[in-house]
């Protein structure tokens, strides 16, 4: 069985449902799902089978643990996967997955690119039509630094600042570029795998979220480097759990490999609480 590290970096938690990936059971194996929450108060459903390998690994994670598998899971900017397992507070490196993913629904596209549903680039200040699934950073109050928290032990917590992990004014220049669009005031925004970065911004009563720019990793935290003795074609055989799951020729799918099928058996698992 793989053994794979406790990861160390910035590990999401108390996450909106539609701001994480999640592995699921499909008609003929387990899928990629995502759900998206629009402005008009509607919540899509999507799935693609189009990422055999990422669920492998994912569920590699949970099989190494004990634990069922399926579940959310997180690939930050580094094209890291880390993944929660239900009864731990830990989370784990799962590999590099640099094959990006893209959802379709009703004719659209979406992915973590800063494009619009038909695929047109879309600019700073624009609104953010992409999911939300992305590691949370914050925003601090002021706008001249960027934190992250983390939990090194158990009973405590600890505060990450850009500042500190580079010099001051490097995460000004950084912290500026997000407070252009955030504002003063500060607070959550996210990095996704494309290294997109969004927020939400607070317009009365309500909420949209904007695209603010792409991040320079150059000028920010550290990527964590990790070994596991998984390959993925060893986490592979590992983590199926359906002699069926090759078996994607049986079930309609658009050109990109999503499911023609999306809503599947998410709706039926969608009111069941995900792990962490």
């Amino acid at each position: 069985m793989p053994e794979f590290p406790v990861f160390k970096g910035n590990c999401p938690a108390n996450v909106a449902k539609d701001a994480k990936y999640t592995v699921r059971s499909g008609k003929t194996g387990p899928v990629v799902a995502l759900s998206y929450n629009t402005r008009d108060d509607e919540r899509w459903y999507m799935a693609t089978e189009n990422h055999p390998e990422l669920v492998a690994m994912v569920n590699a994670v949970k099989g190494s643990q004990g634990a069922a598998p399926n579940g959310s899971f997180y690939i930050n900017e580094y094209s890291q996967v880390i993944v929660p397992v239900v009864g731990s507070a830990a989370y784990y490196f799962a590999g590099i997955y640099k094959k990006r993913l893209r959802f379709e629904f009703e004719g659209k596209t979406l992915s973590g690119e800063p494009r619009d549903w038909d695929g047109k680039p879309i600019m700073p200040g624009d609104d953010w039509m992409g999911p939300h699934p992305g590691i949370p950073y914050v925003l601090a109050a002021g706008g001249s630094d960027v934190y992250y928290e983390s939990t090194p032990r158990p009973n405590v917590r600890k505060k990450l600042k850009l500042s500190k992990t580079l010099d001051r004014p490097t995460a000004a220049k950084v912290a500026g570029m997000i407070c252009k669009y955030k504002g003063q005031a500060g607070g959550r925004f996210y990095v996704n795998e494309f290294r997109s970065i969004f927020a939400p911004v607070q317009e009365g009563y309500d909420w949209r979220y904007i695209y603010i720019g792409e991040l320079d990793l150059s000028n920010w935290f550290p990527e964590h480097a990790y070994e596991i003795n998984n390959p993925v074609v060893a986490a592979e055989q590992n983590a199926l759990p359906n002699p069926n799951f090759r078996r994607a020729v049986d079930q309609p799918r658009t050109e990109s490999g999503a499911i023609d099928d999306p809503l599947l058996d998410i709706l039926l698992e969608d009111e069941e609480d995900d792990e962490q």
